[in-house]
């Protein structure tokens, strides 16, 4: 008989999120150890994420949406999931939802308890932070483990208390340099091979700023600059850019992973992070790499991979010294610590003892 392990993350949008990529890539739907499934708060079949799970035949589990007005409804949900099924493993990444899941999961014999943190803040306002600290630390009263996405995001949310750092992984080879990959995208947005090109890719909204770099399209009108993905933003960031002819929105793409390759760089001015995925892929594909200083500092691995404030000539100054390079990128070997292979096989790993030592 198989273990069970359900993840739990928040709403599902338009767009897969950091940390659904991360259930994705580490749910192994031949593994033949644990059985998987996800809970979570929109249960529309539409979406991409949940749309994977339903193909790959894994299991969604819809609880509603937490909001003040529904707590006890959600708490009765939680409470009646927790007793109607046999679960050994809960892997909640949402801190809004995680001391609730967590209560009701040790009240009901569930083994192994993990809080994983994907975020270096609280939130990003004073108010939010507040309140996902004390939710967070009512989560963690009833954690079996505590995990994180990166050691500075631990620091910062679990402060000195221990815990286990699984980086996010990827499917290393899908985000390698391909040049067949570069002359396709820059084909298809008519994009000369001299043409230098700064991308990001992600949600577009306030808090990964976007905005950022509109600004630096209006300082470098010979550059262009692409942003792959969709968001709340949009309609905003189209306005502050409807009068430049260097600026591209895609909308959200299926074949995200192409872009590295056509990028020359990639810019990522987010206000706050975690341990972004994309920044792992980016260095995956050879690209120079620029990036917010607040950024987690570990998620450099590569030389060509520079952390500056968001200081608007200091971002110029490094976007012009960069040179357009069409020929192959190499592949830097230290990040195969990134593959997901192994990253599954870690996260097993406190499955397996966090089970063996409640059972020995």
């Amino acid at each position: 008989m198989k273990y069970r392990v359900i993840h739990v993350t928040g709403g599902v949008r338009n767009t897969i999120s950091g940390v659904q990529s991360f259930i994705k890539n580490h749910i192994k739907t031949d593994d033949g150890e644990f059985e998987y499934m996800v809970g979570e708060s929109n249960g529309d079949s539409h979406f991409p994420f949940n749309k994977y799970l339903d193909e790959k035949g894994i299991e969604r589990i819809v609880f509603p949406t937490l909001k003040v007005s529904n707590m006890v409804r959600y708490a009765r949900e939680c409470k009646a999931f927790y007793e109607d099924n046999r679960i050994d493993v809960l892997h909640v990444h949402n801190p809004i939802t995680a001391f609730i899941h967590n209560y009701y999961a040790k009240k009901n014999g569930v083994t192994v308890r993990i809080y994983h943190n994907h975020s270096s803040q609280f939130s990003d306002t004073i108010l939010k932070s507040i309140r996902n600290r004390f939710l967070v630390f009512l989560a963690l009263k009833n954690a079996t483990h505590r995990v994180s996405c990166g050691k500075l995001a631990g620091i910062k949310i679990f402060g000195n208390k221990c815990f286990q750092i699984v980086p996010n992984a990827i499917d290393i080879n899908k985000y390698k340099f391909s040049l067949n990959y570069r002359k396709e995208i820059r084909e298809e947005f008519h994009l000369d091979k001299h043409q230098k090109v700064v991308g990001m890719i992600g949600i577009l909204n306030r808090f990964k700023n976007q905005n950022f770099l509109i600004e630096l399209a209006k300082k470098l009108p010979e550059v262009t600059f692409l942003f792959v993905g969709e968001g709340p933003d949009r309609m905003l960031l189209e306005e502050n850019s409807r009068e430049l002819t260097n600026v591209i929105f895609t909308g959200k793409r299926e074949d995200a992973y192409k872009f590295y390759s056509a990028f020359d760089i990639f810019a990522f001015p987010s206000l706050y992070e975690g341990f972004p995925m994309v920044l792992i892929e980016a260095q995956c594909s050879g690209v120079d790499i620029i990036v917010n200083e607040t950024i987690d500092s570990t998620t450099k691995v590569v030389d060509n991979f520079s952390a500056l404030p968001l200081n608007k000539n200091k971002w110029i100054e490094y976007i012009e010294k960069v040179q357009v390079v069409n020929n192959k990128r190499d592949f830097d070997k230290r990040l195969m610590v990134f593959d997901i292979n192994e990253n599954i096989n870690n996260l097993k790993e406190i499955y397996q003892k966090g089970l063996k030592e409640q059972y020995e």
